[in-house]
Order: C-alpha cells, then sequence, then structure tokens
C-alpha cells in the first residue's frame, strides 16, 4: 500500500518535469514568405551595361534580403541587402535575365520571389574598313577588316554609300565593288551597319582618292632652341597644314625626332618629345595624304640638348648654440644646382640616448628604438624636402632630447644626379 502510493506521485513528478522541459523548449522560426511586389527598372547602356533598379514589399519579420540577378548559369550579381531595395549594374549581352529576392529572419531564408528581366539590345555593331581602287578604271574595293556585335553576327546588314549618290545593299563576303565615272575626284564612301534589334551604326570607310598625285604641304617649328637631355620636353608646333583635296585633319603626321625615335602625329598641332642623350637635333615632319602622297621630310628649327652629369651641392647652416636641444629642432641648410636645379633634399635623423639609439620616422614624427646607429638609420623615414627661391631647405625634429644627434642629408637633381651624402654629429646636453 505505501509502495504504490510513493509511486504514483513519482509518475507525476516525472510527467510534470517532462512537460517543463516540452514548455521550456524556444519556438522554431519560420521560413519567411516570398516577398510579394517584386519589379525591376532597366537602363540599357551602349557599351553592353545594365543598371537594375529592383524593388519589392518590405517583409516585417525580414531582417536582411538575399538578392541575385542571373542569366543562363551566369550569376551577374549577388549581395545581401539591408532594404527592400537594389540597384545593381551588370555587364552582359542582351535576352533575358533572372532576379532573384529572399526574405532572411535571423540566418534563416525563405523562399524566393523570382521575376524576369528583359536586358534589351541598344549596342549598334561595329565594323572597319579600309579601301583600294584603280586610277586607270575607277575599279573601286572596300574591304572589310573586321565586324562584331554583341548579340553575334546573324542578322546584320550592310549597305554602302560610295559617296556618288550610288547607295548598294552588301549581302555577302568580305569585299565589294563599285567603278566610278568620274576619275580624278575624291569619294568618301560609308557603310551602314544595322542589327536585328534595329541598332544602326554608320562607319567611314577610307577615302578613294582618283588620280591624285599633289602632296600635301606644311610648316612647323621646334622649340625650346636649347634643353636638358631627360628633362626637357621639346614641342614641335604646326603653323599650317594643307592639301589640294585631303581634308587638314585627315592628313597623316609623322615626326622624326633625329635621335632614332618617330612619332605618329594624330591629334593637335603640339607634339612634345624629351632627349634622352646630348646633341644636336633637327626634327623633321612627313605628311601624307589619302592618296599616299608624300611631303617628304620637312624640316622644323635645331634644338641644341646639354647631359646634365653632376649632381647638386649640398652646405648646412648650423645654429650658433652648439649643445641646445632647442637651437637644433630645426635642421637648416642650402642646396645648389646650376644646370637642371634641384629637385628634392633627403634627410635622415638618429639620436642616440644613454645606450639606446633612435631613428626618426618624418612621415609619423616618431622616434624608434634600435640598437645600433647603423639599425636606427634604417629604420628612419627620410624627410623630403623642396629647397626656396635662395637654394634654402630646413626640417623639424618632433621629440628631439638631450643626447648625440646624427643627420645626414643629400640632394638630388632634376635628372636623378645625386650628391654625396653629408653627415654632422651634435651633442645636446641642454634643453
Amino acid at each position: 500500500m505505501n509502495f504504490r502510493t510513493l509511486r504514483a506521485p513519482a509518475v507525476v513528478a516525472a510527467a510534470a518535469v517532462l512537460l517543463t522541459a516540452i514548455g521550456a523548449a524556444p519556438a522554431v522560426a519560420r521560413p519567411a514568405p516570398a516577398p510579394t511586389g517584386l519589379a525591376a527598372d532597366v537602363t540599357a547602356h551602349e557599351d553592353g551595361t545594365y543598371d537594375v533598379a529592383a524593388t519589392w514589399n518590405a517583409v516585417p519579420t525580414a531582417t536582411s534580403y538575399r538578392v541575385a540577378l542571373s542569366k543562363g548559369s551566369t550569376t551577374l550579381a549577388s549581395t545581401t541587402v539591408a532594404t527592400a531595395a537594389w540597384s545593381p549594374t551588370v555587364t552582359a549581352a542582351p535576352g533575358n535575365a533572372s532576379l532573384s529576392v529572399r526574405a532572411v529572419v535571423g540566418r534563416k531564408p525563405g523562399k524566393a520571389a523570382t521575376l524576369t528581366v528583359p536586358l534589351a539590345d541598344v549596342t549598334a555593331p561595329q565594323g572597319s574598313y579600309s579601301s583600294s581602287w584603280d586610277n586607270g578604271t575607277g575599279l573601286a574595293t572596300i574591304t572589310q577588316d573586321a565586324l562584331s556585335d554583341n548579340a553575334g553576327l546573324p542578322g546584320i546588314t550592310r549597305t554602302v554609300d560610295w559617296g556618288d549618290a550610288t547607295i548598294v545593299d552588301w549581302p555577302s563576303g568580305s569585299t565589294i565593288t563599285h567603278t566610278y565615272t568620274q576619275l580624278d575626284a575624291r569619294y568618301a564612301p560609308t557603310v551602314t551597319l544595322q542589327d536585328a534589334a534595329g541598332n544602326v551604326r554608320v562607319v567611314d570607310v577610307p577615302a578613294v582618292d582618283l588620280n591624285d598625285v599633289g602632296p600635301p604641304t606644311g610648316s612647323f617649328s621646334a622649340g625650346p632652341a636649347t634643353g636638358w637631355a631627360d628633362l626637357t620636353e621639346v614641342t614641335v608646333t604646326q603653323a599650317d597644314i594643307s592639301d589640294d583635296r585631303t581634308p587638314p585633319e585627315l592628313i597623316a603626321r609623322s615626326v622624326d625626332w633625329g635621335d632614332g625615335t618617330t612619332t605618329d602625329w594624330s591629334t593637335g598641332t603640339t607634339v612634345s618629345h624629351v632627349y634622352a642623350t646630348a646633341g644636336q637635333f633637327t626634327p623633321t615632319v612627313t605628311l601624307t595624304d589619302e592618296a599616299d602622297n608624300s611631303s617628304g621630310a620637312l624640316s622644323t628649327s635645331e634644338v641644341v640638348v646639354t647631359a646634365d652629369t653632376t649632381g647638386p651641392t649640398v652646405r648646412l647652416t648650423l645654429p650658433k648654440s652648439k649643445h641646445s636641444v632647442k637651437a637644433w629642432k630645426t635642421l637648416r641648410g642650402k642646396a645648389v644646382d646650376s644646370e637642371t636645379g634641384v629637385k628634392k633634399v633627403s634627410l635622415r635623423a638618429v639620436e642616440k640616448r644613454g645606450s639606446a639609439w633612435y631613428g626618426y620616422n618624418a612621415g609619423t614624427k616618431k622616434w624608434l628604438k634600435a640598437s645600433t646607429q647603423a639599425k636606427a638609420f634604417a629604420r628612419s623615414k627620410a624627410f623630403a624636402l623642396k629647397t626656396d627661391a635662395q637654394h634654402r631647405w630646413s626640417a623639424t625634429l618632433a621629440g628631439l632630447r638631450k643626447g648625440t644627434l646624427v643627420y645626414k642629408v643629400r640632394a638630388k637633381d632634376r635628372v636623378g644626379n645625386a650628391s654625396p651624402a653629408l653627415t654632422h654629429q651634435a651633442k645636446l646636453s641642454r634643453r
């Protein structure tokens, strides 16, 4: 009787413990529903990029959203955002992309909302062409050197305007021909390309210049008349240029600088060059029109280039007080280069305090501890100083204390010649 009476409460107690344990278990978060109202506004650019502005209705329980834009098996962009909007810029071929958005509660993503995003084709085809002709017969040929389109070549149509009121379709092949009836004239053909999406590009073809035998003319000058090797920019300036048929902007120009260097001069009325060695040079300009008539070498003016082979001279300006920390906080001196001029003055400083050395970092203005003078110089960072109109330079040391100050100064000129390092030592025993 007692056994049964005692056992029943034990079972009840065990059940109570079980119920308590079950009741204490945390609630399992349900996956967030798929976002609603998913929309995307796409702006297409001719360079093949797309700005996609995606929005959706916020999910009340969401802590973030996982978003992705993909095309086929390729992910164009993906990330996690905190708000119900996303604006990636992607590069892709035209076609349909898929936008996916999942609401995340804590770390658990919910169901995905998806949207098909059309990526429109707004990029016109590209092509390049060359021309050739027979002066005797007037037979001209246009050759296609390259053709491309972001959506592929099928569907591209070509139309040729020969520049004499003749316009024809170019259905196939890499060349097309036409016979001009007037054999003493310049013609400027064009090729119009159109892809399947209706994007159009008109490409200029090099002119057909029948029986043009007159070369271009022009006048040019070079300056300055003197300069330094590896430093001075010598500039050729165009005063005038002309041709009987070729427009001035289409006349090809080439500059021979006289030192084995040739520069194609494509734009502007000036072109510059820096000579690497000393000597006397007279740049020449060659002009070529669309019919390949050449002016020959047109002289400019002579330039005398001198080499600077010596470094600057450095001098220290020492304070009158030889042992005062205050007097040595700012280090001064002069650096002079009578040829190309001083580019910068480099100064490194170290100080011995007791048995330890310290290297000065000019960037952080801190002293870095080292065991030897050589290691202190290795840990230091140099000042890069400029000189004023009187060739003076100065450097201020923050946190200078009593001890033995050692500093090294070196200057470089504008072509890289360096002065010998100048070292000075001062024992600072009072403030």
